[in-house]
């Protein structure tokens, strides 16, 4: 599939996408309103514990409300873009219907890829750029480091995307499987702290083997000048080559797809 397909057929798979939820207008909107203002108050638990405590070791109030709030535009623009794929996939898998996208004359995965759009995470996406506006705002913090800051967010959402393919691409082999979600929410979990408050292996593992730090940890790092700009050429490869892997697991395993037919 060519870049210029796959964006012919994304961009008509969100219209109809924006077209179905907006049949639904209320509901929509009342379901954006919940997640804004689920992920805009996250940073009122991080008050409380910064009152009651001395917080998170190297980390001010500001600089963890930053973190949390680069976290929450990794999730928003995973969910908005990318994680409605393990969904579908699953679905597809448990019905034997998986067939029809084999059939189309595009790769697989990139045709399940383009019809993943969302518009639910966008509400999230809003919120965590609010908290990381307020967050710099009391930190009376500008940097050119910005653009650095948005390209290793990219690369946190790559991560996501290539952990998704990893876990859609088990539904082949555990068939009727939905908690391979708690794949997903694992590497959140991990993702929720910045990587000082772990042990140096931990780091490590985090960083190069299952690379969840970098969700968050590494674009709040640079931006606040925590982390040196040349850290990205670092962090660039293990990203890489979780990509590579999660492509290869998925070529693999739908080859053990089974259709209703047998």
């Amino acid at each position: 599939m060519s870049v210029i397909k796959f964006f012919r057929i994304w961009k008509r798979s969100s219209e109809m996408a924006i077209e179905h939820v907006m049949s639904y207008k209320t509901a929509f909107f009342l379901l954006l309103l919940s997640l804004f203002l689920g992920d805009i108050l996250i940073p009122v638990v991080s008050v409380v514990i910064y009152q009651v405590s001395s917080g998170i070791p190297g980390w001010n109030l500001a600089e963890f409300v930053l973190f949390q709030g680069t976290l929450i535009i990794v999730i928003g623009l995973w969910h908005a873009f990318f994680a409605s794929l393990l969904g579908e996939t699953i679905s597809a898998v448990e019905e034997g219907i998986f067939d029809r996208t084999l059939l189309k004359p595009f790769p697989s995965l990139a045709f399940l890829t383009a019809y993943s759009f969302d518009p639910d995470g966008l509400a999230e996406v809003a919120a965590g750029i609010i908290i990381v506006g307020w967050a710099l705002a009391k930190l009376h913090f500008f940097s050119s480091t910005i653009i650095i800051y948005a390209l290793i967010l990219i690369l946190a959402v790559l991560f996501e995307y290539s952990l998704t393919v990893i876990a859609s691409s088990m539904a082949f082999t555990f068939v009727r499987t939905w908690r391979l979600f708690e794949l997903i929410n694992i590497a959140e979990r991990f993702s929720r702290y910045p990587l000082d408050v772990y042990n140096k292996s931990m780091r490590f593992f985090l960083t190069f083997i299952v690379p969840a730090g970098i969700a968050a940890y590494y674009p709040a790092s640079v931006l606040m000048g925590k982390q040196n700009v040349l850290v990205v050429f670092e962090i660039i490869i293990p990203i890489f080559l979780f990509f590579v892997f999660s492509l290869w697991l998925w070529n693999i395993s739908i080859k053990k797809y089974n259709s209703a037919g047998g």
